[in-house]
């Protein structure tokens, strides 16, 4: 089994995955949520930051 494969997804395991990812985020933020008040702008930098290189992926011709 590789661990980096390209694979073509069907819509319904997108969907899976994305509930899966959001269902998790909600745990994690009701879990963290003093510290994440805290450092709001630290996790707004951070997500700014990864957000950069698939944005200029998708925007490139």
């Amino acid at each position: 089994m590789k661990l980096f494969q390209t694979k073509i997804w069907s819509w319904v395991d997108i969907w899976l995955l994305k509930w899966s990812v959001f269902l998790f985020g909600i745990l994690a933020g009701a879990s963290f949520h003093d510290w994440v008040w805290e450092h709001v702008w630290l996790v707004l930098g951070l997500a700014v930051i990864l957000a950069i290189k698939p944005a200029m992926a998708y925007f490139k011709d």
